[in-house]
């Protein structure tokens, strides 16, 4: 929708324009100026302040890139920011006849400055445009000098020319100007030069045709900043046919030419706007794509270090309790072992015995099989236990579940695992429920079983239910303990949204 707004916008300004170029061209009641100083001195400043804008906005692209088109396309606004500046500072300063700027005295060099601004301006756009469009892209070149030397070229001949004034070509007759002098409203159009009238021929071109440039850009790109560019550089070429028509470089006058210089001012502001809107949206994908970067980085990092930790006690831990296991064997096959000893050796058996399940268990939380789910997981390792310790228990589970992330998955299955553990080994429980759950306020997972139950409210000398604790926490979630004597124990974790973690 926003480019269909833009395209429509492109074709419809100069159509505009042009319209609004017949009307006061074929109208003699539409004055072409009018006198004001202090608006005349308001557009100036402003002119300025929005050219060194955009040349700063410029230059900040240029050292992102670096990118040539932006270096050259500063360059030009320092160059409109200069004339612009120089006739505002002279007009504050009160030296205004000294470079013909004034009504009572009007010289040629006001003339002469704004074409030479406006020329040398539209050839850097127009090389900004080819440099764009071409992707262009320089290694080493003297940015800093490309930058400031046509403003000060531009600047400095101005204020040279401001000493041999009389001798300066002649764009505007004697006629022209005299007329200024007693009605500087009237029409011009018929008083300029034949080199007057080439220049703004040649200046029109030249936005024109950086206006096509930017156009080209715009259509590749599809950036913001290229279609009000494109926009704006024709407002500026219809500004030199007004310019024709009554050439408004005095101080005090504001011409049809100087509004539309406004409205080009304006569409830079407005474009500045865009650009801005456009690198925050640009800063703030980056950072969700960051975020997901990381996201997916520690989730894959979580599991290659949950498949380490598994390889660990598979090749460490278990071969070595396999091997007790089978040494324990042996030694309860032999005969002649007092009774007590032999007590103890079945006791060794059973915790051996205990131990690799545990590990079994471990090994089953950290590494799962390839292609199941957490849910599956989770049923199987519930399963599991059931089948190992001889406790019926079941699991449900709500497969909104599978939305967590990975790392939250390891902590509650870490959870399960310890509260199953507790039921088995404190409780004395016969029975174990574990149920998922997802509602409007997030996730819930309870562990229920049936055992004898403890005070909550006592301290505990085991280090499993701060474990689960700690574990809750590190992903955001609260958890909760109910138990009392002979009415079992229900662990409740919740998560408050299924990407918390």
């Amino acid at each position: 929708m926003a480019e269909r707004r833009s395209e429509l916008a492109i074709a419809l300004v100069p159509v505009a324009l042009a319209i609004a170029t017949l009307l006061i061209l074929l109208n003699p009641a539409i004055a072409p100026a009018i006198v004001s100083p202090r608006l005349a001195l308001a557009i100036d400043a402003t002119a300025t302040l929005v050219a060194v804008a955009v040349a700063a906005l410029a230059w900040v692209h240029f050292q992102e890139g670096p990118d040539p088109a932006a270096l050259v396309r500063a360059s030009a606004f320092l160059v409109f920011a200069a004339v612009n500046a120089l006739f505002v500072l002279v007009t504050v300063a009160g030296f205004e006849q000294a470079f013909g700027l004034s009504l009572e005295a009007p010289g040629q060099l006001p003339l002469w400055g704004v074409v030479l601004g406006r020329a040398v301006a539209a050839g850097l756009l127009v090389v900004a445009g080819l440099a764009a469009l071409r992707r262009l892209v320089i290694e080493r070149f003297p940015s800093a000098l490309l930058l400031w030397l046509p403003a000060l070229l531009v600047t400095g001949a101005v204020v040279v020319a401001a000493t041999v004034q009389p001798s300066l070509p002649t764009l505007l007759d004697p006629e022209a100007l005299a007329r200024l002098r007693t009605d500087p409203a009237a029409r011009l159009l018929a008083a300029g030069s034949p080199l007057l009238v080439t220049l703004q021929v040649v200046i029109g071109l030249g936005f024109l045709w950086a206006a096509a440039l930017a156009y080209q850009v715009y259509r590749r790109d599809r950036r913001g900043i290229d279609a009000f560019l494109a926009v704006g550089l024709m407002v500026a070429a219809f500004s030199q046919i007004h310019f024709a028509i009554h050439p408004g470089t005095y101080a005090t006058l504001i011409t049809t030419g100087d509004l539309l210089r406004v409205a080009f001012y304006a569409l830079l502001l407005v474009a500045l706007a865009a650009e801005s809107r456009g690198d925050v949206r640009a800063l703030r994908r980056a950072n969700e794509e960051i975020v997901r970067l990381r996201e997916i980085d520690l989730a894959r990092a979580t599991v290659e270090e949950r498949a380490r930790l598994a390889r660990e006690i598979h090749d460490g831990m278990s071969q070595e309790l396999w091997y007790a296991k089978l040494k324990q064997g042996r030694l309860l096959l032999g005969s002649g072992l007092p009774e007590e000893a032999r007590r103890l050796a079945e006791e060794v058996a059973h915790a051996i015995e205990s131990a690799l399940a545990e590990a079994r268990q471990a090994i089953m939380a950290l590494r799962p099989a390839e292609g199941t789910t957490f849910t599956q997981v989770l049923e199987r390792y519930v399963e599991d236990f059931a089948d190992r310790f001889g406790i019926p228990a079941d699991c449900v589970c709500d497969p909104a579940l599978e939305q967590l992330p990975a790392r939250a998955q390891a902590e509650m299955l870490r959870i399960v695992q310890e509260a199953l553990n507790n039921a088995r080994k404190h409780a004395d429980a016969t029975r174990v429920h574990v149920e998922g759950s997802a509602g409007p306020s997030g996730l819930r997972l309870t562990i229920a079983d049936n055992g004898h139950g403890f005070n909550v409210d006592q301290p505990t000398t085991g280090y499993g239910l701060g474990s689960m604790r700690e574990r809750a926490a590190l992903i955001g979630a609260t958890i909760q303990i109910e138990s009392q004597a002979q009415g079992g124990t229900r662990v409740v974790v919740e998560l408050p949204s299924l990407g918390g973690g």
